[in-house]
């Protein structure tokens, strides 16, 4: 027998193996050097600032939970440059009469996960002018640098760094596991331009605390999973960061799974002292109770069209299918802590905690800008009332960013981020849900591109998806 005609075929495989490694290779890294260039099709464009005048229109103010009606609003170079009494004369501007509609300042999302360009016009064109994503990847600097450069239309963002956990996070995180790790990414992500540092309490005591104090040093802030320090470590770690995220973590935290009101009185009180603002995010909970509860029944009421394909198979892989397949008992759990969870953000309110609006989009199969306002119909569930709920979807949110002298509030001097109602959302907060327009540093955005926008947003591209969280891994596992 002639020995190379067995050997042959297998040199053969093996040389079309290694020629298919080395091509995808070659053709992953040429992608990744085109994120910086490649942008989807469908995106919307800037338009050059000119004075815009919003006449016969009512502000509303959240912060005194009063409005001031009849008013005439005049922007320029994206700035409101006066508020007078409607009817003021004016000339050379851009003439909008609001037919006695209501102009809110532009809600903010305190935590979301941003998927896709798109993903930021869905906000904006459900009125949410400001975003903060809460787990970094080089992909979110881009999209913040081109939105900076007025190079497309969408909702400001404000990113944080990877998220830094401990040992055995899932890839999505970056593992730190010393003192010396962890402050060296926080120095990376500060170098980088993240706005903050995204922490876990997983961490051992000492690398978390280690993290604390170089955000602490280097003046950026911090946005803490959890409201409690690393297991070992103390509260005063977590004074006066940015924000502490998820009320789901006080029950199964704090509370330790015990449905114990008179504990959450006590906790309430001690969260109240840190000084620090509380992101409830009750709509991710909300979606895996639907998902336990009413299994796919509850995906086929979702507009899923509007999902990341790449991040739809991640969250069906890792989340959803868990929720599919718990039991019924289990399920009946869920709606308990749900209405517990109700109880909680109230027991917040009611202790002058200071909540922001927070919707965990990109979780759960979570829409974004339509999760931004179920968010904020649950916090209205919870008891709080509507004056409440828009303070921590603005002013709170831009003090947090530290943004206060340009967002949050409708006055001279700060940016014209808005969104026009045709009613009043102190009394009916479900009509900011159906903008009448949005307002984008002075760029006004009527109904019909509105739907425009909505519509461009379920077209997304899955090769390029791919690329960027590979761009993310090798960044973090491979470069760093």
């Amino acid at each position: 027998m002639n020995i190379n005609l067995i050997i042959k075929p297998v040199k053969i495989s093996i040389l079309a193996l290694l020629s298919i490694f080395i091509l995808t290779c070659v053709l992953t890294v040429s992608s990744i050097l085109l994120l910086d260039y490649v942008k989807p099709s469908g995106l919307f464009a800037v338009t050059p600032h000119e004075k815009l005048v919003i006449d016969n229109v009512n502000i509303v103010d959240p912060s005194n939970n009063e409005v001031l009606r009849n008013r005439q609003v005049t922007i320029e170079n994206g700035i409101i440059s006066e508020i007078n009494i409607a009817k003021t004369p004016f000339e050379n501007s851009k003439f909008i009469d609001g037919e006695g509609d209501y102009l809110t300042p532009g809600l903010m999302d305190m935590h979301v996960h941003m998927h896709d360009r798109k993903h930021l016009m869905l906000t904006l064109a459900h009125g949410v002018t400001t975003v903060r994503s809460l787990r970094g990847q080089p992909k979110h600097l881009r999209w913040k640098n081109e939105l900076e450069n007025n190079e497309w239309l969408g909702s400001n963002l404000y990113s944080s760094s990877p998220v830094l956990a401990g040992a055995g996070t899932h890839a999505l995180n970056q593992e730190v596991l010393t003192p010396e790790d962890g402050a060296n990414q926080v120095k990376l992500a500060n170098s980088k331009g993240y706005d903050s540092i995204k922490v876990y309490g997983d961490l051992d005591a000492k690398t978390f605390e280690s993290i604390m104090n170089t955000a602490k040093k280097l003046n950026i802030p911090v946005a803490k999973h959890a409201p409690l320090p690393a297991q070992g470590s103390h509260w005063q770690y977590i004074e006066n960061i940015q924000s502490l995220e998820h009320v789901e973590d006080i029950f199964q935290g704090l509370l330790n799974y015990e449905f114990d009101a008179n504990k959450l009185q006590g906790i309430a009180l001690q969260l109240k002292k840190l000084n620090t603002p509380f992101v409830p995010t009750l709509e991710t909970f909300n979606h895996l109770t639907q998902l336990s509860v009413h299994k796919q029944s509850f995906i086929d009421t979702l507009p899923l069209e509007y999902l990341n394909p790449l991040y739809f198979d991640i969250e069906r892989l890792f989340s959803v299918s868990r929720w599919l397949e718990v039991s019924e008992e289990h399920a009946n759990f869920n709606k308990k802590e749900l209405n517990f969870l109700l109880e909680t953000v109230k027991a917040l309110h009611d202790h002058n905690v200071k909540l922001l609006v927070g919707s965990d989009t990109g979780t759960m199969y979570t829409i974004p800008g339509i999760a931004t306002h179920n968010e904020i119909k649950l916090m209205k569930q919870a008891g709080l009332p509507n004056y409440k709920i828009l303070q921590a979807a603005t002013i709170n949110a831009a003090e947090a960013l530290g943004v206060e002298n340009k967002y949050g509030s409708i006055d001279v001097g700060k940016i014209a981020d808005l969104v026009l109602s045709n009613q009043n959302p102190l009394k009916n907060i479900e009509t900011l849900q159906q903008p009448t327009a949005v307002i984008k540093n002075g760029q006004y955005i009527d109904k019909k591109t509105l739907n425009l926008i909505k519509d461009s947003a379920k077209e997304h591209s899955y090769y390029w998806s791919v690329i960027a969280l590979l761009e993310d891994l090798l960044t973090r596992f491979v470069f760093s």
